[in-house]
């Protein structure tokens, strides 16, 4: 074996030896050099005449792979078996790849007509690697996860309630998307890291000169919660992010291709078609919602969703929304960043029955106010599978 270079991995080499295969025939592109079916005559990647190849030419090299299962690319495409076809005097780019381990990439050159045998192993990653590449799974996982709200007329409201819910009134929407979760500390840390590197471009206008947008807080009940070097606290990746004042939440739901929902529409989304008291139905239950002493992980109580399937919208964290309070609801707009306060909606893991309610609008901060009882989710216009978060617009 000839050129083996290595990378971030140590590679373990075993019984290298190559034989020729049963006689077939093979075609091969002159300019990417890969190797397709006889059948063809153009390559279908750059379009070049193929050639044969004759078949005293063809080899093969077999993988022996630890950890069992990893994932192997030779030249750019995926491998399916642990043996491949190849051809002598040229390079072939093999990268493999595992969950929990390291990745790595080589290069091999077949000189000697022997059957090449390579077995290959991982490195596993540290403990911190461990953790960055969890965290940026989970965050993966929820940016767009999503529910569909209907286009259509809603009532909103109560006259059960305080003074400002009334009068019941009828809104119509469009129809949006919502997150079926709580913004999680995975996902809005791939937000920070992008605004280190790229500035404040899907900030706010009115939010404060280079502002830090790490939650924190330095009141003792909140170091638990506070974020040091960028990072969330341990063990709480699918937590709700907390300690995020609205222009957080604002540049956030920017930088993921989202906003911020209207407090009509965060409304929708927890009672449905039916107006009801709680996302689940009319009756208060602490066996659906998160009243105890910190949030959870999002989630944690299915029975408590709301008749869409959006999660976590009575308890856990209440959710800042994109609307200005005015005592009465039809009064009311979106907020402008300078004047008002943003509500707050859903109650949280601090909060009781009468203000875990749907229709509960009465809780109102300034847009700079953090606390460990505050989150938000996003919605959207547009479907989730065209989002790109980081984007820059």
């Amino acid at each position: 074996m000839k050129k083996l270079s290595l990378r971030y991995f140590a590679v373990i080499l075993f019984l290298l030896h190559v034989a020729v295969l049963p006689a077939f025939a093979m075609k091969n592109c002159p300019v990417c050099k890969q190797n397709f079916q006889d059948t063809l005559n153009f390559c279908p990647v750059d379009g070049a005449k193929l050639e044969l190849v004759e078949d005293k030419d063809i080899r093969q090299i077999d993988f022996k792979i630890t950890p069992a299962g990893a994932a192997v690319k030779v030249d750019g495409k995926s491998v399916d078996s642990s043996t491949v076809d190849f051809l002598p005097g040229r390079d072939y780019v093999i990268e493999i790849a595992s969950e929990g381990f390291k990745p790595s990439i080589f290069t091999v050159r077949q000189i000697d007509p022997v059957k090449t045998s390579v077995a290959l192993s991982l490195c596993p990653l540290s403990p911190e690697e461990a953790r960055a590449i969890k965290l940026q799974s989970m965050a993966g996982s929820r940016d767009h996860d999503m529910v569909e709200i209907r286009a259509g007329s809603y009532t909103l409201g109560s006259d059960r309630g305080n003074h400002d819910e009334r009068p019941v009134r009828k809104v119509e929407t469009p129809g949006f998307w919502i997150d079926r979760y709580e913004v999680t500390c995975a996902q809005y840390q791939r937000f920070l890291e992008d605004v280190r590197k790229h500035g404040h471009k899907w900030c706010h206008p009115s939010e404060a000169h280079h502002k830090d947008h790490a939650p924190y807080h330095t009141y003792a009940w909140a170091l638990k919660f506070s974020w040091v070097g960028g990072q969330p606290p341990r063990g709480m990746g699918d937590y709700p992010v907390v300690l995020v004042d609205w222009y957080d939440a604002y540049a956030y739901a920017s930088w993921a291709g989202k906003r911020l929902p209207s407090e009509d529409e965060w409304e929708i989304a927890a009672r449905g078609t039916d107006g009801r008291e709680y996302p689940w139905g009319n009756t208060f239950s602490l066996e659906r919602c998160n009243i105890g002493d910190q949030p959870l992980a999002v989630g944690t109580f299915p029975d408590g969703v709301s008749p869409w399937g959006v999660h976590d919208l009575a308890g856990n964290v209440s959710e800042w929304t994109a609307t200005a309070y005015e005592p009465r609801p039809l009064d009311s707009r979106l907020f402008s960043g300078k004047f008002g306060q943003p509500i707050i909606r859903g109650g949280s893991w601090d909060d009781n029955s009468k203000t875990c309610r749907s229709a509960a609008r009465d809780v109102r901060r300034s847009p700079v106010y953090r606390s460990t009882t505050v989150g938000f989710r996003c919605v959207s216009d547009v479907e989730p599978s065209s989002l790109h978060p980081g984007k820059i617009r």
